[in-house]
């Protein structure tokens, strides 16, 4: 079975994958994007030439190459070259991509996350009839109020949060599309993690929820973050929207009312929710509405230095064709 996960980052996803990988037939290995660029389905032939540097992901958050080099996974660059190279369809590539830490760690089930893989969960339903995808799912004011601790600017962490979270909850009617929650994740993690891994058609492993040291490569924690995704589980982050000043209270109602995504993106990659209202109403959390004129200025600011950093990294034609718009 493969299984992709993707969402907002900040939505607990790293500690939904931290746990899935305790468990002896599953491995979650770590952030590689294996699954953010839909246009490796359609385009192989083309694509396969660039996956490690030149392939671009054009969306919310921008990417340049998937991240395959990562001793985790077992591969040396000339090996893996070759693999690519004799690969006549991304899905062959992704099979014999996971055979090699799979055998060599005697486990039997892959999941690949990385937030981004939510604009490719649509294409990987389509193209792995077998796939599952998860999402995880977090209170918006939080996520973004989480997100902002990492220094990105309210503007920014709403729509990075609101895009990410619209493609990958446009996919919920799927038989095989699952939903956990950062709240039940941190409040009752065995009976969640049990549920999951029903869907999953995994047996549950009691011990998978328990905290422990763990030696890894890629980082545990995050600037912001209260707690590392190896430790105890918590419930401390639930509510951290209402610890702040009520002048970012205000900004983040504000940004996430203002912020919808573009016509074209929404067209682009089959998009059902534009906003933060329509995500709160199928997400089943409370809508906060912002004085958007207050800070109107400030989130197009916000916004206009976002288009300009994306032509300075090289994704031109975000200047014209933009993935998000303001009231």
């Amino acid at each position: 079975m493969s299984v992709v996960i993707g969402c907002s980052g900040s939505t607990g996803s790293s500690l939904l994958k931290t746990i899935l990988n305790r468990h002896s037939q599953i491995f979650a290995g770590p952030e590689a994007a294996l699954f953010a660029f839909p246009q490796v389905y359609d385009n192989w032939a083309v694509c396969k030439k660039s996956l490690l540097k030149g392939i671009k992901n054009a969306d919310w958050q921008l990417r340049k190459g998937m991240i395959l080099l990562q001793p985790e996974f077992g591969w040396e660059r000339a090996e893996l070259e070759q693999m690519i190279a004799a690969s006549t369809s991304f899905q062959s590539f992704v099979k014999a991509f996971f055979d090699k830490p799979l055998k060599q760690k005697g486990k039997a089930k892959w999941i690949a996350k990385t937030p981004a893989n939510a604009v490719g969960m649509a294409s990987f339903l389509a193209h792995f009839p077998e796939g599952k995808i998860i999402q995880t799912v977090r209170n918006p004011y939080d996520t973004i109020a989480s997100l902002m601790a990492r220094g990105i600017n309210a503007y920014a962490a709403t729509a990075y949060y609101v895009y990410n979270t619209a493609a990958a909850t446009s996919n919920r009617d799927s038989q095989r599309y699952y939903e956990v929650k950062y709240e039940d994740l941190v409040g009752n993690p065995t009976v969640t993690i049990k549920t999951l891994l029903t869907f999953l058609e995994l047996p549950f492993e009691a011990e998978i929820v328990v905290a422990k040291h763990e030696k890894r490569t890629e980082p545990t924690a995050m600037k912001g973050w209260k707690h590392e995704e190896t430790a105890a589980v918590k419930t401390s982050s639930i509510g951290r929207f209402q610890e702040l000043e009520t002048i970012q209270k205000e900004l983040i109602k504000a940004a996430f009312s203002a912020f919808s995504i573009s016509e074209s993106y929404q067209q682009k990659r089959q998009i059902k929710y534009v906003n933060g209202a329509e995500l709160c109403a199928a997400l089943d959390y409370e809508y906060l509405p912002g004085a958007i004129n207050k800070y109107s200025f400030l989130l197009k600011k916000y916004k206009w230095r976002d288009q300009l950093s994306r032509v300075k990294h090289g994704f031109y034609g975000q200047f014209f064709d933009y993935p998000g718009q303001l009231k």
